[in-house]
C-alpha cells in the first residue's frame, strides 16, 4: 500500500524476530483498528517519523518507530486493503445478482420492452 514501508522492509537486518504486526493501526484512544498514516518521513537511517490518524474517533498522534515496526505496519495495511478490495468484490458481485435477477423477472412479466431502452427525443 506505501512504497516507503517497502524501503524500510529492505533495510530491515536478517536476523529481526519482531512479533508480526505493529499495533500501530489500533487507536490510542477508542481503540478501534481503523488507523492510517497521513503524513510520514524517514527520521533516521533506522526510524520513520509519521502522523497516524484514527479513522473512527479522528485522534491524531505522532510516532517515530523502528523500521521493523515500520515495516510490520505496512503489512497491517496491506492486509487492510486486500480486505476491503475482497470485501468490495463480494458487495458488487451480491449488487450485480440481484440486479441480474430483477432484470430477468421484469423480462418475465413483460415489464421491459424494446421503448425501455430507446433513445428520448427531445422536443
Amino acid at each position: 500500500m506505501f512504497n516507503w514501508l517497502r524501503r524500510a522492509h529492505r533495510r530491515e537486518s536478517r536476523g529481526s524476530t519482531s512479533l508480526p504486526g505493529s499495533g500501530l493501526h489500533v487507536c490510542a484512544d477508542c481503540h478501534g483498528d481503523y488507523v492510517h498514516p497521513v503524513e510520514w518521513r524517514e527520521a533516521d537511517s533506522k526510524h520513520w517519523w509519521m502522523r497516524l490518524r484514527c479513522g473512527s474517533c479522528f485522534l491524531e498522534r505522532e510516532v517515530t518507530v523502528p523500521d521493523d515496526v515500520a515495516q510490520r505496519f505496512g503489512h497491517d495495511l496491506d492486509a487492510a486493503e486486500e480486505a476491503i478490495g475482497r470485501a468490495l468484490e463480494r458487495l458488487d458481485h451480491d449488487r450485480m445478482v440481484i440486479e441480474v435477477e430483477a432484470f430477468a423477472e421484469a423480462l418475465e412479466r413483460d415489464l421491459i420492452d424494446a421503448d425501455d431502452f430507446a433513445r428520448q427525443l427531445r422536443r
